[in-house]
């Protein structure tokens, strides 16, 4: 069977995602893929985004396309508008928010046909939501840290762990914000006080030991093509992003990827936070983002491109992955301060090219240029303000 697309043209749905020149530049390292980019907002889709015009000027993408953000109905029409006026042969949505608002009106869709793998609403949403997770993971005997689910409503004196916790909203907040680690109850009190609770607190146990971070396309339960990382250098317990990490394998991990895939019957992709237990010496779930990642262009350059494999699993061409066991990546702010570090870097062409974002910055720098002024007119702009204010 032919593993290979000559040509392609891929609809991004949901462009008002930062994600999406993650996706953009994995897919741009395959000839013969046309991006189409559909997006709802003009500027930033949330607070801690940035400018979306940003990425409309990319030579990545064929078409950038703006709609006015209406309702879902809406939304899907647009969508199957957008596919038959440009003959696109595949959907990706790459975003859980947008992916759960496909899964909900997907009888709405008329193209649905040409959208790529996912898996159920029903266990979708077991994923997205981290105390649907947590009591799915205790159902099938899967190892996770020890948790309770507490309301505004609820009286924290029953609260049965022991701290220090890990404190968590059971929806939203990617990327680590709204996590804290509380180490008494008054701490956690104060957490709940200065966060609008709109939804339930999960509290986890938390573990000694280290946080590692697994990318799986999965079809049917079955895992595809996956990689693993882990953060080069941890100070602290505080969850953010990985900005700098490594590459590296272990089977009795991928074991329990295996089986946390196929209990979820998981198609599509997904990002798998885990905790490493020193204190057993195992793995532990910690939650699932069910959507593509800030790094996947760090796997595509390591040789597991997930957008472009995507592509092939929904169009039945077989797949020809090889498991990624070594090497490092350093993300666009991990970069600068390396260099900060040590200058001489820059004359590392081989590793700047294919361990960073350099490759696409030479490639497409009206985006980063744009982002550059974007964030400089924040800078000035909110400096000007604080002087109004004093």
């Amino acid at each position: 069977m032919n593993n290979k697309l000559n040509t392609i043209s891929v609809l991004i749905p949901d462009g008002e995602t930062t994600l999406v020149s993650n996706v953009v530049h994995s897919l741009s390292l395959v000839e013969g893929v046309k991006i189409y980019v559909l997006s709802s907002h003009k500027r930033r889709y949330f607070k801690y985004s940035i400018d979306n015009n940003c990425f409309k000027r990319s030579r990545f993408i064929e078409k950038f396309i703006h709609y006015k953000n209406t309702t879902p109905e809406e939304w899907i029409e647009k969508i199957d508008a957008t596919v038959e006026d440009f003959s696109i042969d595949l959907i990706m949505p790459i975003f859980d928010v947008s992916t759960k608002r496909i899964l909900e009106h997907i009888n709405r869709l008329k193209n649905k046909s040409k959208l790529c793998s996912l898996p159920n609403l029903s266990n979708f949403e077991t994923a997205l939501h981290k105390d649907l997770l947590y009591f799915f993971l205790k159902s099938n005997n899967l190892p996770c840290p020890d948790s309770v689910v507490i309301n505004s409503n609820l009286d924290y004196s029953t609260v049965c762990l022991n701290f220090p916790l890990v404190a968590k909203p059971t929806f939203g907040f990617n990327g680590g914000m709204g996590v804290r680690f509380v180490k008494s109850r008054g701490e956690l009190l104060d957490y709940v006080n200065k966060n609008s609770i709109d939804y339930p607190v999960l509290l986890q146990k938390f573990i000694e030991g280290f946080d590692v971070t697994c990318n799986v396309l999965c079809n049917n339960g079955k895992i595809e093509a996956y990689t693993m990382q882990k953060a080069a250098l941890v100070k602290s317990v505080k969850v953010t992003p990985q900005h700098e990490f490594s590459f590296f394998h272990d089977d009795a991990l991928l074991e329990l990827m295996r089986d946390l895939m196929k209990a979820l019957n998981w198609s599509g992709v997904a990002n798998i936070d885990f905790r490493y237990d020193k204190t057993d010496n195992t793995y532990k779930v910690i939650e699932i983002n069910p959507r593509f990642w800030l790094n996947t262009e760090a796997s595509a350059l390591a040789g597991v491109n997930f957008p472009y494999l995507y592509c092939l699993s929904t169009l039945n061409k077989e797949i020809e992955f090889r498991a990624v066991k070594s090497g490092t990546f350093l993300h666009l702010k991990a970069l600068v301060k390396r260099l900060k570090r040590n200058p001489f870097l820059i004359f590392n062409i081989n590793y700047l090219y294919n361990s960073t974002p350099f490759r696409f910055i030479i490639k497409d720098p009206l985006v980063l240029w744009c982002k550059f002024m974007w964030r400089t007119n924040n800078i000035i702009s909110s400096k000007i303000l604080k002087k109004k204010m004093s």
